[in-house]
């Protein structure tokens, strides 16, 4: 390509990324997140209160428990990962689950438009926005994993790659803000639905002649298993252990299974690989497993396979076909991740616990349901994750848990859906969805900014507490104009909607919402990153979707708003402003002692596996750097007496 077009290498993001992966992946990327998470998702989501309350004409309580499900689907991505890992289909483990979810997402898109306009077709509707949100929610996580591969095998292009990736996903944002506001004026949401289902399915066409270059299953678990072996030799060497002469079965000695390639590239729930690496350097000899012998490879319809065929070797234990040949079972993959295997298994029951609750359940089982979800879940994460791991997954659903959300009638009160005549703002669509949500996208950014210099060299627990206070001060900005105050002072509804509840809010949510994105990713096992993020990341979904079935709760038991009387008046606002002040600003302060369960650590410190900082080892280590003497590899003895003798001098300066 950049030989007939030279000028496309001096393109930002776009030439490095082909340079580095290729054309097709990098177009296919590009277009799936344009298309797929960025306008149809975002579309799809966007116009669910304006099918849901003017096109079936539901009341607020109602939609109140519905607009919940439109996010439940990302809270079970993790389990779709589990699954595409431990079960290649046609002999890809992302491939054709990409294509059937996005065939599946747009297909039950379709049918959520063709519905008919009336109240019965609510409780239907959320279920189809829930299955098609859930196909892009698979779609996402498992172009993460593909794309982790691409970024371990070649590094130096990967920050160029995830810069176009999220491009795209910004731009697709921006094209269904300003599309949803001038449909939902118009009455016709609907039509927004039909375009987010043909999104979805015109990505189809990449997985159909695999754009992105997915190797087969049986190739990537040789590779991987052969990565294995090459880490142990150079653990071996690090840890300066004598090298064996005799050869490792499976490898070939002359090394011309590996000839020419560059380090094989991991999926995103290979667990445990540097353990392995360390388990085996600690040995008095390296003793492969039975199951990485030598084997003939019988795939020859992939280049790389043919390439291995013409090797005549297998390296690892070979997947267990199975439902005669459609499914290919990775029993390694299983068996090392069994617990995340597991509670990705429990988290999926409780999404789906939610979802009939929220739709079938009166006030009462809905609380009981909240109560129990909550509690197995946050038991299941001790259980399956590391204890450090946990308290922060755990933490993160709590937060998100707290912030009751209660936007079906606040956007009742600002768009005045039932034309009441009281003094209300009576916004439309196109300024409440398209002008705010464009600045409040440009404030989104502003606060991931402000964030990096603000909170960069804080420690976690008074960040939480800092943002966690901003973000109730954002939350009285709603106070204010519902209780109409602005207009007693001179400030217009829309000046004070746009500076107040559209930039200020923006602000210090992204505010809140950083520092556990940055936690997330410190604390993350190497060799399972994507998996361990996608559990805790769809946890913290789940904690948003609880926090809109409490706000129905609350409204359910004691605020009504926007309630149905026996005369057939249904504009009463008198208890909004104390759902507010409930929901936004007594309830997250309750987070604060949670605070308890984050690391003791800056938000730029390294953290150890027991939640520890690594603070003044590496800045030592960087000093020594710097003068020439970096020291080698310290043991792990060392590294213990390094952590007690930090916690000995924190002990010291507390006193």
């Amino acid at each position: 390509m950049f030989a007939r077009c030279p000028l496309m290498r001096r393109v930002p993001m776009l030439g490095e990324a082909v340079e580095g992966y290729g054309f097709k992946v990098i177009v296919a990327l590009g277009a799936t997140n344009l298309l797929c998470r960025g306008v149809a998702d975002r579309i799809l989501t966007g116009q669910t209160y304006a099918m849901m309350i003017d096109r079936y004409g539901i009341d607020v309580a109602r939609y109140q428990r519905l607009s919940s499900i439109s996010t439940m689907g990302w809270s079970i991505k993790a389990f779709t990962a589990m699954l595409c890992d431990g079960f290649a289909f046609l002999g890809y483990t992302k491939r054709w689950y990409m294509f059937i979810s996005c065939v599946g997402g747009a297909a039950f898109a379709l049918i959520y438009g063709l519905l008919p306009a009336k109240e019965a077709s609510a409780n239907v509707a959320a279920a189809f926005i829930f299955l098609s949100t859930w196909g892009k929610a698979n779609v996402d996580i498992l172009s993460e994993g593909h794309y982790s591969r691409l970024m371990r095998q070649n590094p130096k292009p990967g920050p160029a790659l995830v810069s176009w990736i999220w491009f795209w996903i910004m731009v697709g944002a921006i094209i269904a803000t300003v599309m949803n506001g001038p449909l939902a004026d118009a009455g016709k949401p609907q039509i927004s639905i039909f375009v987010s289902a043909a999104l979805q399915a015109i990505t189809c066409v990449f997985y159909l002649f695999n754009w992105y270059g997915e190797k087969k299953n049986r190739v990537l678990r040789s590779e991987d298993a052969l990565f294995i072996l090459e880490e142990t030799r150079k653990e071996r060497e690090r840890f300066r252990r004598p090298a064996h002469d005799e050869p490792v079965i499976g490898l070939p000695q002359d090394g011309g299974a590996t000839k020419g390639k560059k380090s094989p590239q991991r999926s995103h729930s290979d667990e445990d690989v540097e353990a392995v690496a360390v388990d085996e350097v600690h040995r008095d000899d390296v003793h492969v497993p039975h199951e990485l012998v030598q084997l003939p490879y019988e795939d020859g319809g992939d280049a790389d396979a043919v390439a291995d065929a013409e090797a005549g070797i297998y390296y690892g234990k070979p997947p267990v076909p199975c439902l005669f040949g459609l499914f290919e079972m990775n029993t390694e993959v299983i068996l090392e991740n069994w617990k995340i295997f597991v509670y990705s298994v429990v988290m999926t029951c409780a999404v789906i616990a939610m979802l009939c609750a929220n739709i079938l359940a009166d006030t009462l089982g809905l609380l009981v349901a909240c109560f129990v979800v909550s509690t197995i879940c946050c038991c299941s994460s001790f259980w399956a994750l590391p204890l450090v791991i946990a308290k922060a997954n755990v933490f993160g659903y709590l937060q998100q848990a707290v912030y009751i959300n209660i936007a079906s009638p606040l956007m009742t009160f600002y768009l005045n859906s039932y034309n009441c005549e009281e003094n209300f703002p009576n916004f439309s669509y196109s300024f409440y969805n398209t002008v705010a949500g464009v600045i409040g996208n440009f404030a989104g950014l502003a606060g991931v900014s402000a964030f990096n210099y603000i909170f960069s060299k804080r420690s976690y627990r008074l960040t939480f507490c800092v943002t966690t206070f901003a973000q109730v001060l954002g939350g009285m900005t709603d106070i204010v104009i519902v209780k109409r105050w602005n207009l007693y002072i001179g400030i217009p509804d829309h000046a004070m909607y746009i500076w107040g509840a559209a930039v200020v809010s923006e602000v210090c949510y992204m505010l809140g919402y950083m520092p556990m994105v940055v936690l997330l990713s410190r604390l993350c096992p190497r060799g399972s990153e994507s998996v361990v993020y996608a559990l805790m990341a769809g946890f913290s979904s789940l904690g948003r979707s609880t926090s809109a079935s409490l706000g129905a709760i609350i409204m359910e038991y004691g605020l009504p708003v926007f309630k149905m009387r026996e005369d057939g008046y249904r504009c009463g606002v008198e208890n909004l402003a104390w759902l507010l002040f409930v929901c936004n600003v007594c309830s997250p302060p309750l987070v604060l002692p949670l605070t308890l369960l984050l690391p003791k650590a800056r938000i730029c410190d390294a953290i150890d596996v027991d939640g520890k900082a690594l603070r003044k080892k590496v800045d030592a280590e960087m000093v020594a750097g710097e003068a020439g003497a970096l020291p080698s590899s310290p043991t792990s003895a060392e590294n213990t007496n390094a952590t007690k003798a930090q916690d000995d001098e924190a002990k010291r300066e507390a006193v």
